[in-house]
């Protein structure tokens, strides 16, 4: 064998935990077994956790940089912090048909990742084309803005997205419409009413700008569409504790529905000391939305953990300039699974086979990449994280390899860190050194179901 990870306490999701030594050849797992053969490298896990390669299903690159400068340095943050999988939202006017091929061979050349990306659909004609799109790109999974980002992208209406998800029902496994889900009209009414009220205002106060009831609503809403077309839907980056009980009573209604919350959703507040570096879209909420969020993780009604990471520097953010000129976003994904470690399993314990489950086994279901990606098992690929649960780490951006000059959790301790990450059955970081190259990765298609 290539590689033998040795007395490693292995997490398997479905499984759970157990002693076992694990064999890889050829970017494959070919034997987990007590005893293992012999291997041109062998690696002592000292009785730390192996985990699945996390998948962070939820990012964008290219918004704020260049799309190669983000697939390269964005992604290699991402290694460092145990995360090898990305799946990256793309989004345009036009027809993807002619442009794809280059977005994949640009990424391919500059990712630490694999990738997979959904596509953003907002014209009849990317409705019309979304099959081909799955059969001719390998995309399966598309993303719809019931609520837009202004002077960035459109919402479409519940016409427009029960069409687009009758198209997706028909188109079948792994087929899955993305929804970012607040109101419109509300969140509309809510700027207009917070831009009389507040010529600046702080992050607490960006919280109003998009009202806790409009993710309610809208949760609820595309819940019916999806479960009139029969489709499956997944609801991005759920932030509010109404917002989740929503999804709660709409899965016990219609089948199919899945729901992702994000690590900082987790981890920060509204009241949080980070100003308005923190602005984002949906805002950061109150601490019973936060202690909501935990409890649905605990109670299997959250199906995976995101990060939303929109990559930036401190000058595009903007935020010395008042809340109304501040760019939404931030990185996050080299501190994703130490989040999740810290705030789930050390804080509120969550059992961590079931935080390892939604950020690895249950992805990879939803979006159709299992048993390829998210399990430990003879025939998956070799993409492994070796996991130091009281690893302590004050965090420093400069240490998370993404070319942001800034994290939103500076200076905090995060108990929990990856130790050494295995991409395709070679060592790829040890020691949050990164040994491999850029264009390490590659575009993982994926294909419908007959």
């Amino acid at each position: 064998m290539d590689l033998v990870i040795e007395n490693g306490k292995v997490v398997i999701p479905g499984v759970g935990v157990v002693q076992a030594n694990i064999g890889i050849e050829n970017g494959k797992i070919v034997e987990i077994a007590r005893i293992t053969g012999n291997a041109d490298q062998k690696v002592d896990a000292g009785g730390k956790y192996v985990i699945p390669g996390v998948i962070d299903p939820h990012i964008h690159l290219g918004i704020f940089a260049p799309f190669e400068k983000e697939c390269e340095f964005e992604t290699k943050s991402a290694l460092a912090g145990g995360v090898t999988t990305v799946g990256c939202f793309y989004g345009g006017p036009d027809s993807y048909k002619e442009v794809f091929d280059q977005v994949v061979k640009t990424a391919e050349s500059y990712i630490y990742t694999d990738i997979f990306f959904h596509l953003v659909i907002g014209t009849d004609q990317q409705i019309e084309e979304m099959e081909q799109y799955a059969r001719d790109l390998g995309v399966t999974s598309f993303k719809f803005y019931m609520c837009g980002i202004p002077g960035i992208i459109e919402p479409v209406n519940d016409g427009f997205l029960l069409k687009a998800f009758r198209k997706i029902a028909d188109m079948g496994y792994p087929a899955i419409g993305c929804v970012h889900a607040e109101n419109a009209a509300l969140v509309d009414l809510a700027l207009e009413e917070l831009r009389k009220a507040k010529e600046n205002g702080t992050l607490e106060d960006w919280a109003e700008s998009h009202p806790n009831y409009a993710e309610e609503e809208a949760v609820t809403r595309i819940s019916f569409i999806a479960g009139l077309a029969g489709a499956r839907l997944y609801v991005v980056h759920l932030s509010t504790k109404e917002g989740v009980m929503a999804a709660e009573m709409a899965k016990s209604k219609y089948d199919n529905i899945f729901v992702e919350t994000t690590s900082p959703y987790l981890s920060i507040t509204k009241f949080d000391d980070i100003g308005l570096m923190g602005l984002m879209v949906p805002p950061f909420r109150e601490n019973e939305s936060v202690e909501a969020l935990w409890d649905c993780v605990r109670r299997g009604i959250i199906d995976s953990f995101g990060t939303d990471n929109v990559s930036m520097t401190r000058e595009v953010k903007n935020a010395e300039q008042g809340m109304w000129n501040t760019m939404p976003g931030y990185p996050f994904l080299g501190t994703h699974l130490p989040v999740l470690l810290h705030e789930g399993f050390h804080r509120r314990n969550i059992e961590l086979t079931a935080l390892v489950e939604k950020a690895t086994r249950d992805p990879a279901r939803i979006f159709g990449l299992y048993p390829n990606k998210g399990t430990i098992a003879v025939g998956s690929d070799a993409d492994l994280v070796i996991v130091d649960l009281d690893k302590e780490r004050k965090v420093n951006h400069e240490e998370l390899h993404s070319y942001s000059d800034f994290s939103l959790l500076d200076g905090r301790i995060l108990k929990g860190w990856p130790v050494m990450t295995i991409k395709s059955g070679e060592i790829a970081v040890e020691d949050n050194q990164v040994l491999v190259k850029k264009g390490n990765g590659k575009y993982l298609r994926r294909n419908l179901r007959e």
